[in-house]
């Protein structure tokens, strides 16, 4: 298979997943793009004589193989065969490597502050790898980590969200925002504990997975300052009123509120870094183009994201166009965007009393 100009060695199949031979997925070719461009970003910002790259769940070496001209890459598979399908990748590709058959937690543990970037892209939740993850990160480094364990802090499994991530989610319209904002939380936590301090950069959700993505320090004084971006959301079902604070009652009805949390309050994205990415993506790269674009666009606004259906329900009244709603939230001087969780969302700091004025407004044109 290829990817980028570079060949893979996997077995080709309908459905790939955790019981293949070897694993690729190119689904998720998107999050690559991303990464790579990420990591781009980052790496030029840094000043090393080298710069140390660790993909620590390997497979067939697709994700390592994409960042080889920025540093040099640390590859390790617990499968024999995937270890022999990144060798032959190597091969193939004329890149150069260090591989490995070990036990991810193993091989990150062993490197104690060795690495500028980790890549952790397991099946399910990435908590595992975390701790190890954060011992093996460079006091001057980056990180991604993807999950895909949806469900779970999406609010479908609220136990299993309490477990893991000590956390109670909620299920609604935006809930895979509330997830995104879980798994921040749970990293930012994590690398705080090793006095490290987790800075977010892009994060996002697509399709079947969330991506968290960004910088790490080791200052104690950073991480002290950032700790008051760990609180929670309140959303009112009654309404569709949400806030990223705790608040019992709503802020715009009066009722009983719902909470979750403990999550992240703070920006998903450093729009200053996005918007280096926008300058370095190759054009061609239509799907990943189209993506950053959206997350950059909404950068700003924290308000959880609404659903343009969701909100016309409860009003009971025809969905409105979208732009006309955005287009009217302008004109009265609201910052106001699409967001890449949703094709029916979009993101304000508006009231949501003069958001449903504006709905109801737009519907009846």
């Amino acid at each position: 298979m290829e990817e980028r100009g570079l060949k893979i060695f996997a077995p080709e199949e309908e459905e790939p997943g955790k019981d293949s031979d070897v694993f690729f997925n190119d689904e998720m070719r998107t999050n690559r793009d991303l990464s790579r461009i990420a990591l781009k970003v980052f790496r030029d910002k840094i000043d090393v004589d080298e710069f140390r790259i660790c993909d620590p769940l390997s497979a067939s070496g697709v994700r390592g193989f994409r960042y080889s001209d920025l540093g040099k890459l640390y590859l390790n598979d617990t499968n024999p065969e995937a270890v022999d399908s990144i060798e032959k990748g190597l091969e193939e590709n004329q890149i150069e490597a260090q591989v490995y058959n070990k036990d991810a937690n193993v091989l990150l543990s062993e490197n104690r502050n060795l690495f500028h970037f980790i890549d952790i892209d397991p099946f399910g939740p990435f908590n595992r790898f975390l701790d190890s993850t954060a011992r093996a990160s460079n006091h001057q480094s980056f990180v991604g980590l993807t999950a895909t364990d949806l469900a779970a802090p999406a609010g479908s499994y609220k136990k299993t969200c309490m477990r893991r991530y000590s956390s109670k989610p909620l299920k609604n319209s935006f809930m895979h925002e509330t997830g995104l904002r879980i798994y921040i939380k749970e990293v930012f936590q994590n690398y705080a504990r090793f006095d490290k301090c987790f800075d977010p950069k892009i994060c996002w959700h697509e399709q079947h997975y969330s991506r968290v993505m960004g910088r790490v320090t080791e200052s104690k004084k950073r991480t002290n300052r950032t700790l008051d971006n760990i609180g929670y959301l309140s959303y009112c079902p009654e309404c569709r009123w949400r806030k990223l604070e705790r608040e019992e009652e709503c802020g715009n009805c009066g009722e009983d509120t719902q909470i979750a949390g403990p999550l992240w309050t703070g920006k998903l994205v450093d729009r200053r870094f996005t918007k280096e990415m926008k300058e370095e993506i190759p054009e061609e790269w239509v799907d990943a183009n189209e993506l950053l674009r959206k997350v950059h666009g909404e950068a700003e606004i924290l308000t959880p994201f609404y659903d343009l259906h969701k909100l016309s329900s409860s009003l009971s009244i025809q969905v409105p166009k979208r732009e006309k709603v955005l287009e009217s939230l302008e004109d009265r001087g609201y910052p106001v965007s699409r967001t890449h969780f949703s094709p029916t969302g979009f993101r304000t700091d508006a009231p949501l009393q003069d958001i449903r004025r504006v709905l109801k407004e737009a519907s009846e044109e």
